[in-house]
């Protein structure tokens, strides 16, 4: 069972009112929402009678049902449960807008379903039932077969705020329960902004001068019975808000945008001649920096792109002048109207092996001369794992689609096929599910891993948020079985560390392709297009880079750990 609190209307007064320009807040809610797997059947409970709105989507656009309720709010935000009823394998429920107020609930269906929808009066609000069944038969026709129980109401207890503090520039509160934020701009040119925080109490109340930092100021609270209000000033325009909640914490993070200042200056390229066959070269910088590197043919080149970077002399080229790989180094900035982000292009005498490692203040790449009787500087009994990698979406499926108008379709195509490249390099097996932009169903998709025995699938998304909740960001991973489990915290570690994004955890679910394959599996959320920052991010072809070297750095552990068992067959 599923529990979503309610609440009731609350007033602020004197600098607390809310502006003309912020969103208002109405009192009608979905309390609850329940499963009941013996009658086959999915309930709520509101406190005023819905209206709901029901559109079937046809295949071509995912085959769903879609049940809008009109003035309603949905404190929760978003939320999702499985069920056991025949064609629904999952009912995603979140607030579809806020102005007017609407909640949406999407039920993924297969193969074509029908909707029945009662709702009954209760001594206190009403509550609805939703009886989805296959499509044809003596079933098909709308009426309920059965008269619907009545809903066990679990006691809905408020939780308490008990503690604010600044940690790290960021607000984080402590609560006694979960404490789900809704961030909501009251004053654009005050900068000014509340975080509301529902079916919660709280005696913290009023100014909190000791509540400030360098990114934020003018703290006030106010509270009633059931909602905690936090109002602020932000110090400057380059910052954004990004809510994290878990368990019975919740912090609200500051960011503030990449600059100039930031950037990693280049001090000094160092080259050294270990022997006949190997190079070492050391890229110095006064502090670390994201990068990719990959092999070229036709000539033979290594490049090497780079993320927050910037060169604090003239030079863009340097002459090799007795080195067993390289030629030359060619520099250039991809970010010429800020002139940053520089690309290394390293000219090769001809094929080499390598391999780089990250230090402190200095990147190193060793080449080495290929031979065909010398073994390869990789050791090759851990590059010899088969994997298969899974681009999300494809041809009329575009999957999620950004404001800017990024596809999901397109932007884990092009993660994939940098993360095939990147893996190959260390002369691992890859495959891809789709190597175009085609529609493949789900079951293809799982055949290629099961059929060729590979040793892992990696499936790679995007996400996507309803409209007024453009602010969630962040990297999400989900298994099914116990043997992806760790493969899933491994990689999301990773991808969350080296792209500096919210951790919004690993997740369980019974997705379709982690479900139905039988290596160890995982479906990565890369970030999410309904996020303006993280669209513009997915969408450059560096940051895409960073995404699969990311991916690529977790296999690597992963199977550090785990040697291959299966070898497949390409």
């Amino acid at each position: 069972m599923l529990v979503i609190f309610g609440f009731v209307p609350l007033t602020f007064f004197g600098p607390f009112a809310a502006p003309a320009q912020a969103q208002a807040l109405v009192a009608s809610v979905i309390q609850q929402l329940q499963y009941n797997s013996q009658e086959q059947m999915l309930g709520f409970v509101s406190s005023a009678r819905p209206l709901p709105q029901i559109q079937y989507l046809p295949r071509e656009m995912g085959r769903k049902v879609v049940i809008d309720l009109p003035d309603a709010v949905f404190p929760k935000v978003r939320d999702e449960l499985t069920t056991q009823i025949p064609g629904v394998e999952k009912v995603r429920i979140s607030q579809f807008s806020s102005n007017p107020p609407a909640v949406r609930m999407v039920l993924d269906v297969e193969p074509e379903v029908d909707v029945a929808i009662r709702t009954e009066a209760l001594s206190q609000g009403f509550q609805t039932w939703i009886q989805p069944r296959l499509r044809g038969g003596s079933s098909a026709h709308k009426v309920f077969k059965v008269d619907p129980p009545p809903l066990q109401l679990a006691a809905i207890q408020a939780a308490e705020l008990r503690q604010i503090e600044v940690r790290n520039n960021n607000l984080h509160l402590t609560g006694s329960g979960p404490l789900y934020p809704e961030i909501r701009k009251l004053d654009a040119e005050e900068k000014r902004y509340a975080v509301t925080l529902y079916n919660v109490r709280s005696n913290i109340t009023g100014k909190r001068p000791e509540l400030s930092s360098n990114l934020f100021r003018d703290v006030q609270i106010a509270n009633s019975s059931d909602r905690v209000e936090i109002q602020f000033k932000l110090t400057r325009d380059d910052v954004e808000i990004v809510p994290f909640s878990e368990e019975n914490s919740c912090t609200i993070q500051f960011l503030v945008l990449a600059s100039s200042k930031n950037l990693a200056q280049l001090d000094e390229i160092e080259i050294m001649e270990m022997d006949q066959q190997v190079t070492r070269v050391r890229i110095h910088t006064n502090r670390p920096f994201d990068y990719q590197i990959y092999a070229l043919e036709k000539p033979h080149r290594l490049v090497m792109d780079t993320l927050g970077t910037v060169l604090t002399q003239r030079e863009d080229l340097r002459k090799i002048q007795s080195s067993s790989n390289l030629t030359q180094i060619r520099m250039a900035p991809v970010n010429r109207q800020q002139n940053t982000d520089i690309r290394f292009v390293f000219d090769l005498k001809g094929e080499a092996n390598f391999q780089y490692s990250t230090h402190d203040r200095y990147v190193e790449i060793v080449m080495q001369a290929r031979e065909k009787d010398r073994a390869p500087l990789l050791p090759p009994d851990s590059r010899r794992a088969f994997i298969v990698i899974d681009a999300g979406h494809g041809g009329n499926d575009p999957g999620a689609i950004g404001k800017g108008g990024t596809r999901e379709k397109e932007v884990t195509l092009a993660v994939s096929e940098y993360l095939k490249r990147y893996l190959e390099n260390d002369q691992f097996k890859v495959i891809l599910t789709r190597a175009e932009d085609m529609e493949i169903l789900l079951q293809p998709r799982v055949d290629v891993a099961n059929l060729r025995n590979s040793d892992l699938f990696i499936s790679i998304h995007c996400n996507s948020m309803p409209p007024n909740n453009e602010h969630v960001r962040g990297i999400e991973t989900y298994f099914t079985t116990p043997q992806s489990k760790e493969l899933a915290d491994i990689l999301h570690q990773y991808l969350v560390k080296e792209l500096k994004a919210p951790d919004r955890r690993v997740r369980k679910r019974g997705l379709f392709v982690t479900r139905k394959t039988k290596m160890p599996s995982v479906l990565l959320e890369i970030g999410f297009l309904s996020n303006p920052q993280e669209e513009a991010q997915l969408s450059n072809s560096n940051y895409q880079r960073l995404v699969a070297k990311a991916i690529r750095d977790g296999i690597y552990d992963y199977l550090s750990k785990h040697k291959p068992v299966r070898g497949g067959q390409l």
